[in-house]
């Protein structure tokens, strides 16, 4: 078992590096919430579900006293963080190191290193892409972006072929529509980092003619995204989609991206 830093071990024999049991990797999850009191009401109302705040992750790494400025220039360039402990890898921002000294002139050192994680999320390495054909007014695409944990909020959704009246409805209750028809030659595409959408003639999941005004989206968050699901057991998750069309002909749906997980 072992941490990476960009490619790099931070148990790495070659210079003494041992990540210690006093490290806290996991990270305090806690949810930015807002709040709505109503005249002569206990309590308040939600809006919104909250969204989480930046976590930080914290590894205590001992080294000899002659690699710590190594150990020091390798982690304050942050970069990307993954482990054997948990999936995905994370994007880290280098905090803080504080070095504490044992030994004769402090020759072992415990470099304890804080991480700012972003994006509050550690993303899979691999992105995947899930297909299924719009056979009906109504079609279920699941088993998406298996394992995740947390909202993939920059999926991207792409319909082939002649449909009309789409409509995309996460579990969560997120979606996005599309007004304007797509022919038997063209690709939609919609991106949900951005909520932009995009004709192309061309199988492409880049470029195309901007059509973003006939297109719309919203959800608990305020944006579209595919939110961990489950029927049996919380520990079987994945992204489930409906797409609704009013019309259509050999059209079918992918759905790419990256699962997202709670660090």
């Amino acid at each position: 078992m072992t941490y990476r830093l960009n490619g790099v071990s931070l148990e790495d024999a070659r210079f003494g590096w041992v990540v210690r049991s006093r490290s806290k990797p996991l990270a305090d999850l806690s949810n930015a919430l807002s709040s709505l009191r109503r005249p002569g009401r206990h309590g308040a109302v939600s809006p919104a579900p909250g969204v989480l705040d930046v976590p930080t992750t914290m590894l205590v790494i001992e080294t000899p006293r002659a690699h710590l400025r190594t150990l020091e220039a390798l982690v304050r360039a942050g970069g990307v963080l993954d482990s054997t402990y948990e999936p995905g890898e994370s994007v880290v921002e280098f905090v803080s190191c504080s070095p504490s000294g044992r030994g004769g002139a402090d020759s072992i050192v415990d470099l304890s290193v804080v991480f700012r994680v972003p994006a509050a999320s550690a993303r899979g390495p691999l992105v995947t892409t899930t297909a299924a054909a719009l056979s009906a007014a109504s079609v279920a695409v699941s088993g998406l972006l298996s394992g995740l944990s947390l909202e993939v909020q920059d999926a991207m959704v792409r319909v082939k072929g002649a449909v009309t009246g789409l409509q995309v409805t996460d579990s969560s209750g997120a979606w996005f529509i599309y007004t304007g028809p797509v022919t038997a030659s063209q690709w939609l595409r919609f991106e949900s980092a951005t909520g932009r959408a995009f004709l192309t003639t061309t199988d492409t999941w880049t470029g195309g003619t901007e059509v973003s005004g006939a297109a719309d989206f919203g959800g608990p968050r305020g944006t579209f995204e595919i939110a961990p699901a489950w029927s049996n057991s919380p520990a079987e998750r994945a992204g489930a989609l409906t797409v609704a069309t009013a019309s259509r002909s050999s059209a079918s749906v992918q759905v790419r991206g990256r699962a997202a997980y709670l660090i």
